[in-house]
């Protein structure tokens, strides 16, 4: 059984969907991405091609309908009851990094952190964890500690 299952957001060809399944404990795989979005065919169908077990949705993250999303967690879930939840994701960052001069390019880009609490809500993950660069923490206000 998995103690990890992961919705991985934002998946590309899948490096870190290859990362997560390669993780094992005493020997045994640990840890599964059990469903992935990405709004790109290509990466798509990379991506099921290199992991054909998990759920692959070819949709912008701002728009897909969760329904079959959270019915396929709950059918894994069972599966594996004592697993934990982890929602990745690989928000878009290039236009905002320093690699593009910190020069914003794509205003629109920004608002997909924001989507971020649909699933949350949906899913109820235990964990989430969220891949960026350190300009990501300039989007919005931070608290006494520096955090968002």
């Amino acid at each position: 059984m998995k103690q990890l299952l992961y919705i991985d957001l934002f998946c590309g060809a899948g490096g870190t969907s290859t990362g997560v399944n390669s993780a094992r404990l005493d020997g045994e795989q640990c840890a599964e991405v059990i469903a992935c979005v990405n709004h790109d065919a290509n990466a798509i169908a990379s991506h099921a091609s290199n992991h054909p077990d998990a759920l692959h949705f070819t949709e912008d993250i701002r728009t897909l309908e969760l329904s079959p999303l959270v019915e396929h967690l709950e059918s894994c879930r069972i599966k594996n009851p004592d697993a934990l939840t982890v929602l990745w994701a690989s928000l878009e960052c290039t236009n905002f990094s320093k690699a593009k001069g910190g020069q914003p390019r794509d205003a629109d880009s920004r608002t997909l952190a924001e989507h971020l609490f649909r699933y949350i809500e949906a899913i109820d993950p235990d964990y989430i964890q969220i891949e960026n660069v350190e300009e990501f923490m300039s989007w919005g206000e931070v608290d006494e500690n520096g955090k968002p």
